[in-house]
């Protein structure tokens, strides 16, 4: 069943850096407002060059209180106004929206994505957890550097703790002494970590050229169809 369309007032909780330049800002929920995992909700703000309305995914679970939203701090209006804000504020939030939510939460579940690219992910993967659904699932992860990575030490923790959870760490510009997989993520490497790529339900998300790039890839994993999602964020560099 859809979740309503809601559209209301949000007061702004706070804020706290999530990884190189990129920022995670919490909100109440608007009255009767819900979601699904893996949905987006538009955020508008007033900034010195007017109104402006911004769609972002949410970052957090449906059992999370609150909404939450991890972006790119681009030095743009939108962000400059976002970062103003002071506990109490209020915005205005609306939505849900989008249909990246799994069809089937028993079956095995792989993310490819990239920096904030993650929001989604982690919807979907915190909402699993929390939910005590035993689903595998891997997680296979691009980011430029190592302190560069949203929700980094989340989960490593959680692949440590959870079994049959995978993470991927996939590091385009790797300090000395870097342990796991560097460059860009192709079929060779997924095949690494996982014998039967076709077991698995595919989420993807990440900015335009990255998701261009996975089509590509996921193309050459011989998946049914109906087994893949794709969710491009605009507005990002690659």
């Amino acid at each position: 069943m859809a979740n309503p369309l809601v559209q209301g007032k949000a007061r702004f909780l706070g804020y706290a850096p999530c990884g190189e330049s990129t920022g995670t800002f919490r909100f109440t929920r608007p009255t009767g407002y819900t979601f699904r995992a893996g949905q987006f909700f538009t955020l508008t703000l007033s900034t010195h060059e007017g109104v402006q309305t911004k769609h972002f995914s949410h970052a957090n679970a449906p059992q999370d209180p609150g909404i939450e939203l991890t972006t790119r701090l681009t030095g743009s209006a939108f962000k400059e106004a976002l970062q103003a804000l002071h506990p109490g504020e209020e915005v205005t939030i609306s939505g849900p929206g989008g249909r990246l939510v799994l069809p089937d939460r028993s079956r095995p579940t792989a993310f490819l994505t990239g920096g904030v690219g993650i929001t989604p992910a982690r919807s979907i993967i915190r909402d699993l957890v929390l939910s005590g659904e035993p689903t595998k699932m891997a997680l296979f992860y691009a980011n430029r550097t190592e302190d560069s990575v949203p929700y980094a030490e989340e989960f490593r923790g959680l692949a440590q703790s959870r079994e049959g959870f995978i993470l991927v760490e996939v590091i385009e510009e790797p300090a000395r002494g870097w342990s796991s997989e560097t460059g860009r993520i192709d079929a060779a490497l997924i095949h690494r970590h996982i014998e039967r790529p076709e077991a698995f339900y595919w989420v993807v998300s990440g900015p335009p050229r990255m998701v261009d790039a996975m089509r590509t890839v996921v193309s050459g994993l011989r998946l049914a169809q109906g087994s893949v999602a794709f969710e491009s964020f605009s507005g990002y560099g690659a």
